[in-house]
């Protein structure tokens, strides 16, 4: 009895939602193809708005029409992705970015008399300024007829071992020891060597009684939860379908139904999406046009096919680019050797879970390496047709989408509509509504039986269930490939741009600043440390001392600094600004004109942002302590109100480089001085290791021994328990492949060292080079040894002074 009651469109006076969306649609399109519209486009066009109106869907195409359009009056950055790329209608409503007639996508994939489903249209929106988008959404429709999708969060390993440890009372330290041995799914359990390597007793009862418990709670139910941003929009009010509950986050209401519920029902949602590299891509289009004087208001307007930028990918120059910047794509890029947008589309799909499963990956690549490869499986001689030819000649006669693998069930395995459906259900992204192997038999036995070779039919159904895991539709693809050419351009032909942008972007992405500035720098970048006197909240452009490189010094902003935080309006960095233009000069001054608290003018000096005011870090701190109390009344105490400030001049000790370097990465997560592993290069040397930039001379399978900070460990799903870890010394980064059996001998030390070193043998492929783990050393606590005074003249401060404004003692620790 419950039934879609979509919500009706506000349409001009004397127009039907249909006929306002095809005037929509038909203006949209003189804008998109301004000198000619090609024949393939006004069929599609039409053909799409014939089906929109027989299904009844005009209304929510115009819903996501008007939300799109009100972003981009807001000035807010959006691209809608997904299967809705397939549409010409989208297209030219500019809900999408890429052209289906261009890239020949097909409607079908978005919408289908067979499966008379509702569309489900994705939009990804800056991630900052999504709240904004949805809030507009609330007040349009109001509460009574909109609200967010349910989803509900089931048991993973970590959460399962901490709540059963709460519950049975055990201690945090216990609980959290525990979780840190967790990676990936547990299978049977926790196996009682890696409680063991946590410093546990396996056999002790109440350890024993949690990790079966925790193991016995996998994938049920944790609690009901808000969906990333699905809304449901109703004509009548909701409650009168489904209740209607309050989220934990403020101004959010929700429905108690899941995304699989309303598709049984067939209720239609609208996905506000959130996207960091929108963000990222906003503001570095902004600071082109006010930094170098290039203005370009969308991603639609940046320059395409530029062989630069594909020349700068195909050397995996790709950090902080869009999708590709983790190490299987960077692996990957040299080898697919991208010099076309297909090949980005290409890219984006290849590195996942259905055609790794599939084993389709290395098939591709040969063929793509040697044209004279590339074939197209047929039946039998009694079959002598090529009709696979149509569905994969534009992946070399190798199936990697989604949409793909669902042509080869109908015109390979001769799958009924309402099977091909199942089929497509089953493998849907994230979905868990049924069991690929109940279709096994049939997409096997169908293709088999026509002559197909077996070890093709195996491989294509393996790679069916890789999708069911995680899988790309082509259209979703394309939409991320546009993504990946816009930022890798910005990156290419601005890297300071580039730089600014995701540091004023974050968190986001795989890297963390001090990558980003480090390849910012290698770029040419020239780059300065966040300073009172010149640094405004976010990281800024300014004129470089040698501008003959057409770039911008990046400097970098007080967000850098941990700790210290500015309201959504910017108010601190305002006050802080205008003391600047008033004349403040000094620390005090500074505090003074700008109100700052004591915590914040702490951190600042903690972080070396008074130095030019002529502060060293120790002295701005131990200024910052001394200063008068009436600059911080509200925490002073009274019998000290008012008092004049009588501090002596005090003869701090200058802190030692390696010490500077400690201090930059504790206060703001990088250093511009040196990189840690600098300071023990000779210490490395004597333990046989090579420095990053070396291994390129190595030869293949040579023995070698690298050590470094450990960035980043991946073990993804599909890498059959295979760690990978990239860690990075002062001359770059470096890939580590640890095979399962030497990671488990060595577990403890992967998941928890800060620096390590590694021993193995070098793989180099393509130019592409790993160093395949065969054992470790933990180096973390050399780390510490930055903070020692190597001299005596270095020896650090007395162990008290005494203060003259309170006389009390200050230690050491007071300011360090």
């Amino acid at each position: 009895e419950l039934q879609n009651e979509y919500p009706d469109e506000p349409v001009p006076p004397g127009s039907t939602a249909i006929g306002h969306l095809t005037k929509l649609a038909c203006r949209g399109a003189r804008k998109r193809y301004p000198y000619r519209r090609p024949k393939v486009v006004i069929e599609n066009l039409f053909t799409e708005l014939r089906f929109i109106r027989r299904k009844g869907y005009a209304n929510y195409f115009l819903t996501v029409h008007d939300i799109v359009r009100w972003a981009r009056d807001q000035d807010i950055l959006c691209q809608g992705r997904g299967s809705a790329a397939n549409s010409s209608v989208c297209f030219c409503l500019e809900v999408t970015a890429v052209d289906p007639a261009k890239h020949k996508l097909l409607f079908t994939r978005f919408l289908s008399d067979n499966r008379n489903e509702p569309p489900d249209i994705d939009v990804d929106f800056e991630h900052e300024r999504r709240e904004e988008v949805m809030q507009y959404v609330y007040d349009r429709y109001t509460r009574d007829r909109a609200a967010i999708v349910a989803t509900v969060i089931h048991y993973r390993p970590c959460s399962a071992i901490r709540d059963v440890g709460k519950a049975l009372g055990l201690t945090e330290d216990i609980t959290a020891a525990l979780a840190k041995t967790v990676w990936g799914s547990w299978g049977s359990g926790l196996p009682e060597d890696h409680i063991r390597q946590a410093g546990l007793d396996p056999d002790n009862p109440e350890i024993k009684r949690a990790v079966a418990l925790a193991t016995e709670l996998m994938e049920m139910p944790r609690h009901l939860s808000q969906h990333v941003g699905g809304y449901v929009l109703t004509k009548r009010r909701l409650d009168e379908t489904v209740p209607i509950g309050n989220a934990a986050m403020k101004d959010r209401t929700f429905i108690e139904w899941d995304k699989d519920d309303i598709d049984s029902i067939g209720l239609m949602k609208v996905d506000v999406l959130a996207l960091g590299m929108l963000t990222a891509l906003q503001r570095g289009l902004k600071m082109l046009a006010e930094d170098h004087g290039r203005t370009i208001k969308d991603i639609a307007d940046i320059p395409e096919e530029d062989p630069a930028v594909y020349a700068m990918l195909t050397k995996a120059d790709s950090i902080g680019v869009f999708q590709v910047e983790s190490r299987a794509q960077m692996s990957m890029l040299p080898r697919l050797r991208p010099h076309k947008f297909y090949d980005l589309v290409i890219e984006v799909a290849i590195v996942r879970p259905g055609p790794i499963q599939g084993n389709m990956v290395h098939p591709y690549l040969k063929r793509r390496a040697d044209p004279k490869l590339v074939d197209y499986p047929r039946p039998g001689p009694e079959h002598p047709q090529d009709e696979l030819e149509d569905v994969l000649k534009s992946t070399l006669g190798v199936p990697l989408f989604q949409e793909q693998a669902m042509r080869l069930a109908i015109e390979a395995a001769k799958f009924s509509p309402a099977d091909a459906d199942g089929l497509r259900r089953c493998m849907a992204t994230f979905r868990n509504e049924g069991d690929l192997n109940i279709y096994r038999d049939k997409f096997v036995g169908g293709m088999t039986s026509r002559g197909y070779p077996a070890d093709f039919v195996e491989r294509c159904f393996e790679q069916i269930k890789g999708f069911g895991s995680y899988g790309f539709p082509e259209s979703h693809a394309a939409s991320f490939a546009k993504l990946v050419y816009a930022s890798a351009w910005v990156k290419c032909f601005y890297p300071d741009v580039f730089c600014a942008a995701l540091l004023n972007s974050q968190p986001m992405g795989f890297y963390q600043p001090a990558q980003l500035v480090r390849d910012a720098r290698e770029h040419g970048v020239e780059v300065r440390e966040p300073d009172i006197l010149f640094s405004e909240y976010d990281s800024t452009l300014e004129p470089a001392s040698d501008p003959s490189a057409g770039l911008k010094a990046l400097r970098l902003g007080l967000r850098q600094v941990k700790g210290f935080k500015d309201d959504k309006d910017r108010t601190l960095t305002k006050q802080i600004i205008a003391a600047r233009e008033s004349g403040a000069r000094s620390l005090q001054g500074i505090a003074e004109k700008a109100k700052l608290s004591r915590r914040a003018l702490e951190l600042l000096a903690e972080a070396d942002a008074f130095r030019s005011t002529g502060l060293s870090r120790r002295e701005a701190l131990w200024a910052v302590k001394g200063l008068a109390p009436e600059l911080n009344a509200a925490t002073a105490a009274p019998l000290m109100a008012g008092l004049p400030l009588f501090e002596a001049a005090a003869a701090l000790p200058v802190m030692n480089e390696p010490q500077e370097v400690t201090e930059d990465y504790r206060t703001y997560g990088l250093s511009l001085r040196r990189h840690p592993c600098a300071y023990f290069r000779r210490a490395l040397d004597e333990k046989g290791c090579a420095p990053a930039k070396a291994l390129p001379t190595l030869k293949d399978g040579a023995r070698v021994a690298v050590a470094g900070l450990v960035l980043i460990r991946q073990r993804p799903g599909t890498a059959k328990n295979v760690t990978f870890l990239t860690l990075e010394d002062e001359t770059g980064p470096l890939n580590v492949v640890i095979w399962q059996r030497v990671f488990e001998a060595h577990r403890r030390m992967v998941m928890t060292s800060s620096m390590l070193l590694v021993k193995g043998t070098i793989q180099s492929e393509s130019g592409v080079i790993h160093v395949v783990a065969e054992g470790f050393e933990d180096l973390t606590p050399h780390l510490a040894k930055l903070r020692a005074e190597p001299d005596a003249e270095a020896a650090g401060p007395p162990p008290q002074m005494r203060s003259r404004v309170s006389g009390r003692l200050v230690r050491s620790r007071d300011f360090h």
